[in-house]
């Protein structure tokens, strides 16, 4: 069976963050990365006839403030397909959709971009909340069944997960600080990275408590900013200006349950059907990663990626980060090398995969990992939302 998405490949990418700056238009920050990403893989405009995102369109606020229309219209492009859907494995479907429409030949040059300015628009939120104005809304849908018992946000299901991963298997906070202060160290060496300030295993057992077990450090940070992803077809990308990085594989299955709290295993969710599936559509294996970014909304998601995609045992992600050794630059499987989600902020993945890119086209400076690596694994999502990439060198 040929694996098709092996006749794409990454071909640019461009990132523009406002960061915690609030203020700037989000569709000019998206504008301003895709000229990056255009300017990265040597196309110009009229090159390019596909256009993707995720979710598409949200009502949460600074949850997708730019659509495809307003890419479209702003730069008036010539697109033989597009697509953006929430119903979707996560945030880096818009990737995998874009792969799919360039093997089956929709289309040779994809830009996919994912944008927030959630920081912008909590910001706003706070500045407009008072107790004079503060007006009740209806709760419907998931939320209708969350609300109630005040879980607003990802946080506290995720929480649960924690909490069962540590009764099952003896996980411990020490180990979930070895993904944040790990996540810390190597964003202290990327100049994009939010939080750059030294921080050690002592300061993360200090820092407050949000949703028991999960401390402020266990969850990443919003800010604004915009990612850009060109997908090409591999032997157009083979004439561009920088060695393609061929997608080798990737997955987004789902068999268990669409849900954040309902799976069989409340230890795991989608990430394990995605990450097992993913190994059935490559040679490759999880001892051949030289560098994986895998998703850190919450340093939980970490531990339950590793396990998920083999690279450790069932419950024993805990141990395998314990320290910090195994995940650091120099270590055995160098992990979120630009600082992840919990110290560089908040990009929805699509940051885990630029940085991949990053580090597979020897451009990461000094957070670089060494021997020039050329397979580099991306993973992103939680609870029903999960999609891994798979980059190999060219």
């Amino acid at each position: 069976m040929e694996i098709l998405e092996r006749r794409t490949a990454i071909s640019g990418i461009g990132l523009r963050l406002a960061g915690r700056q609030t203020g700037q238009s989000a569709l000019q920050l998206t504008l301003d990365a895709i000229d990056d990403a255009l300017s990265d893989a040597g196309l110009g405009y009229d090159d390019i006839d596909g256009l993707s995102s995720w979710p598409g369109i949200s009502s949460t606020p600074g949850m997708a403030p730019v659509t495809l229309r307003e890419i479209k219209e702003s730069l008036d492009l010539k697109l033989n397909w597009f697509a953006a859907s929430p119903e979707a494995p996560g945030q880096l479907s818009a990737v995998m959709n874009a792969a799919m429409a360039v093997a089956t030949g929709q289309a040779q040059h994809v830009i996919c971009f994912r944008t927030l300015s959630q920081y912008s628009e909590q910001v706003k939120a706070r500045s407009r909340k008072t107790a004079d104005t503060a007006e009740a809304s209806r709760v419907d849908g998931l939320m209708s069944w969350i609300r109630p018992f005040n879980g607003l946000s990802a946080a506290h299901p995720l929480a649960l997960v924690a909490t069962r991963h540590m009764h099952e298997y003896g996980t411990t906070r020490e180990q979930l600080g070895a993904i944040a202060v790990n996540a810390r160290r190597n964003a202290m060496v990327n100049p994009l990275a939010l939080y750059r300030e030294p921080m050690n295993l002592d300061d993360y057992l200090a820092a407050r408590m949000i949703t028991e077990p999960l401390c402020l450090y266990d969850c990443d940070a919003p800010i604004d900013g915009s990612t850009v992803i060109i997908v090409s077809n591999l032997d157009a990308a083979k004439t561009l200006r920088k060695p393609p990085l061929r997608i080798e594989a990737m997955s987004g299955a789902l068999y268990g349950r669409n849900s954040w709290d309902q799976f069989d295993d409340l230890t795991s969710m989608a990430a394990n059907d995605a990450g097992r599936h993913l190994w059935t559509r490559t040679g490759l294996r999880p001892t051949d990663i030289q560098v994986a970014n895998l998703y850190d909304g919450f340093s939980i998601l970490t531990l339950i990626w590793l396990e998920a995609l083999g690279f450790c045992g069932k419950g024993e992600s805990g141990a395998f980060v314990e320290g910090g050794w195994r995940i650091a630059r120099d270590g055995e499987l160098p992990l979120n090398t630009g600082g992840g989600q919990l110290s560089a902020g908040r990009l929805h993945g699509f940051g885990l995969l630029w940085e991949t890119c990053i580090q597979l086209w020897d451009e990461g400076g000094d957070r670089q990992v060494a021997g020039k690596p050329e397979v580099g694994l991306a993973a992103a999502g939680g609870g029903p939302l999960a999609g891994c990439i798979l980059l190999t060198r060219v």
